[in-house]
């Protein structure tokens, strides 16, 4: 008996869009993720559709839902691509690295991961860590760094992301501050000097004072006018610096002032803490984890954040 000839195969590049957009639940987003424009990867998914002869998504609203056929293929791509993505990286030929470019947000790096590093640089086979201490967001994929840790969301479009922790916020201040100016309920951080940060340029809505006053049962935060001694900083080593050495109380990220409390440098008069929604994530390429240096400095730092 004869064999039956293969299954011809729709083109790839059908498959990928339909599988980009099936795993990220947005056309939008897949565009992002495949650099193209959302047009194209309807254009290909609308393609695909009709070299099967079924379809396999529908609109509700600005939603994407997969018909039942479209379900049926949903995993078995996103498990394919994925293998394909680690063939690739096992098949390539690299000179045998020296170091690891790790992009980082610089208040992250200088209070949080340059005090462990060390830990790290005593594995075996751990390579020199070479920091890019930055808030813009590099391209992985045009090798502009071999790992990133970014601070959001979790929405990393074509980007393995692992979640290190979620950060809190909660008020802090020098021993010394605290010495002169008492603080022994949240209402009394009203009549303190507050030090502030400007998220004004992040992502989302950042919980300031007033959200964390509120969160502590203290409804009435001040005008503008009457809290006209706050200072306000552009970013977080500023802020933190401000607070070590006596200028006022400030909201810190628990990730970025845990050190600072354990050497007392400084103190959290209210132990109120406030969730951020924001989380720390270590981001690669797909695939990349395939080297074993990847693999060793994620493993490391998992073990790391999870220590916290």
């Amino acid at each position: 008996m004869a064999t039956p000839p293969p299954t011809r195969m729709p083109a790839l590049a059908a498959l990928r869009a339909f599988e980009a957009a099936a795993r990220l639940g947005s056309v939008r987003r897949a565009a992002e993720e495949l650099h193209v424009t959302p047009a194209a990867v309807t254009q290909q998914i609308r393609a695909l559709e009709a070299d099967l002869g079924l379809p396999l998504v529908r609109k509700r609203g600005n939603a994407l839902e997969l018909t039942e056929a479209g379900l049926r293929g949903k995993d078995p791509l996103i498990s394919a691509f994925r293998q394909m993505q680690q063939a690739v990286e096992r098949m390539r030929r690299r000179t045998p690295p020296r170091r690891l470019r790790l992009s980082v947000e610089p208040a992250f790096a200088v209070n949080w991961l340059i005090a462990r590093l060390p830990r790290y640089r005593e594995l075996p086979n751990a390579l020199d860590v070479l920091l890019d201490p930055t808030k813009a967001v590099v391209d992985l994929a045009a090798n502009e760094a071999d790992l990133a840790i970014r601070f959001g969301r979790g929405l990393y479009p074509g980007l393995e992301s692992i979640d290190l922790f979620e950060d809190e916020i909660l008020p802090v201040c020098s021993p010394e501050y605290l010495k002169r100016h008492p603080i022994a309920k949240p209402k009394d951080l009203l009549q303190h000097r507050l030090l502030r940060l400007d998220w004004s340029s992040r992502e989302g809505l950042w919980p300031d004072w007033p959200a964390w006053l509120e969160a502590a049962g203290v409804s009435d935060s001040g005008t503008v006018e009457e809290r006209r001694h706050d200072m306000t900083f552009p970013e977080s080593n500023l802020l933190l610096r401000a607070a070590v050495d006596g200028q006022g109380v400030a909201l810190g990220q628990t990730s970025l002032v845990k050190d600072y409390i354990e050497s007392k440098q400084l103190v959290a008069p209210i132990p109120k803490r406030l969730k951020t929604g924001f989380r720390y994530h270590l981001v690669y390429p797909l695939g990349a984890d395939q080297r074993p240096e990847i693999a060793l400095f994620r493993d490391w730092i998992v073990g790391e954040a999870h220590r916290e």
